[in-house]
């Protein structure tokens, strides 16, 4: 009786780890689906495997471009994708610098203007600040 009762254990854990095998492969199934790819076949309670899903490049473009944490997750993450992140990044802070920077030549131009006009108007020369005579 307990050889059978032994072996019903194992049936039982190997029927719950085939459940939850199914389930996660069910839901990395649906987000293959969201990003516009179809999932490859597979037999019920197999994981999804990442090698197939390698050699699909299809498959592994839609994840790169559409869902990058997959793509990431079943180890087909291009890295020109990472690239392509990092240099998007770069060029918001550049021009975020180059946008300060325009601010500030801006206001010390409207200030020299200012202060040029107002030597016109008193009649003094703008480089020396001498008056005309």
């Amino acid at each position: 009786m307990d050889l059978s009762n032994a072996l019903n254990s194992v049936i039982a854990a190997a029927y719950v780890q085939a459940a939850e095998t199914e389930i996660t492969a069910r839901q990395i199934e649906a987000r293959i689906i969201a990003t516009g790819g179809r999932p490859l076949l597979r037999q019920y309670g197999k994981p999804i495997d990442a090698e197939a899903i390698r050699q699909n490049l299809t498959l592994v473009s839609q994840l790169n471009r559409r869902d990058l944490k997959l793509a990431t997750y079943l180890g087909v993450q291009a890295s020109y994708q990472q690239q392509l992140e990092l240099e998007q990044a770069q060029s918001k802070l550049l021009e975020q610098a180059l946008s300060v920077a325009t601010a500030a030549l801006k206001e010390s131009n409207n200030a020299a203007a200012s202060n040029s006009y107002q030597y016109q108007l008193t009649g003094a020369n703008s480089i020396t600040a001498m008056y005309y005579i």
